[in-house]
């Protein structure tokens, strides 16, 4: 899919819009040229949207068709949007249209990160390769700074260096991740445990900094992350997300392959323990459809695995399915 689906027209929220103002115990709806929708067809449109009442400066889109439907700011002064499902199942094609581009480039992902993990603790380039290879090796997300300061759950790169802990001869990582999930991951790659235990002996409360020409401890931004797996790629469409939707699809095709019978529910509780999601959406957002439909037709589970070194032998899997899927 490589073009937005053609019912839809392209219409952001700096364009004119439908205003909300409060009147009594509910809203009045203003169009942009001034009219009250007060009954009607577009009456319901708009409430159907479930914009929250606490939303401030809401936008409506003036048309059924248009891709963003809605915006407004939360009590915390983040802005929402309400997107058109045809825009959001468009949106989800294409993340899913390019995780064989990602396997295929992972191995090259890899020996970079295997080559500045060499660099000394404390450079920038060590700090982002740690952040990569835990959402390599630990299916972490790359955390947001906001969601740390502001509800205390933590990813990659916002992690505290008291998430880190020796419990039985073992590395753990204990911490609340997005939807106040609570995440306990054993570190079994020798190579990630040395390069923790050295980012926790830097100085700072975060687990992962680098030092700057002044001597500060500096956190690392998703941005940074972003970028890096860009440069090690070449292809600017692929993201941190991205690993995610790649351990998500790997871990719904490992628990298809070992079961007696493959089922949807059983594809999704397996990618919802891998990723600390539940299993809604690691169905609808981080398992790849083509892994879904061995629900319908698993004698496709018998396609032929990629040939192609540094991936494990499921993963090879994947990619021998998802060329398959595409025909």
């Amino acid at each position: 899919m490589n073009a937005a689906p053609a019912s839809l027209t392209y219409y952001p929220d700096n364009r004119p819009g439908i205003r909300r103002e409060r009147k009594g115990r509910g809203f009045s709806y203003i169009a942009p040229d001034g009219t009250r929708i007060s009954r009607g067809a577009e009456r319901q449109r708009i409430e159907s949207l479930a914009v929250p009442p606490a939303y401030e400066n809401v936008w409506i889109c003036p048309k059924p068709n248009g891709h963003l439907q809605a915006t407004g700011y939360d009590v915390r002064e983040r802005k929402q949007y309400r997107y058109h499902p045809d825009w959001t199942t468009f949106r989800s094609e294409r993340k899913f249209e390019r995780l064989a581009d990602f396997g295929r480039c992972l191995p090259g992902i890899r020996r970079r990160v295997s080559k500045h993990l060499n660099l000394d603790a404390g450079e920038q380039g060590f700090a982002i390769a740690a952040v990569v290879a835990m959402m390599d090796c630990l299916s972490l997300r790359v955390g947001n700074p906001e969601y740390a300061d502001e509800n205390g759950t933590y990813g990659a790169t916002t992690l505290k260096s008291k998430h880190l802990r020796l419990q039985d001869h073992a590395l753990h990582l204990n911490y609340v991740a997005k939807g106040n999930k609570k995440v306990m991951r054993q570190v079994g790659n020798r190579k990630l445990m040395e390069t923790l235990q050295k980012l926790h002996d830097l100085p700072g409360a975060e687990l992962v900094t680098w030092i700057d020409e002044d001597g500060d401890a500096r956190a690392v931004s998703s941005d940074q992350v972003n970028a890096w797996i860009q440069e090690a790629t070449g292809q600017p469409d692929l993201t941190a997300k991205t690993f995610r939707t790649w351990a998500g699809s790997v871990a719904a095709l490992e628990a298809a392959a070992k079961a007696d019978r493959v089922t949807i529910k059983g594809m999704s509780e397996a990618a919802a323990e891998r990723l600390a999601n539940t299993p809604t959406i690691a169905r609808t957002s981080y398992i790849h459809p083509a892994v879904i439909a061995l629900a319908e037709t698993p004698e496709a589970l018998q396609v032929e695995a990629e040939d192609l070194r540094g991936l494990r032998a499921s993963e090879r899997k994947l990619l021998g399915l998802l060329d398959y899927w595409k025909g």
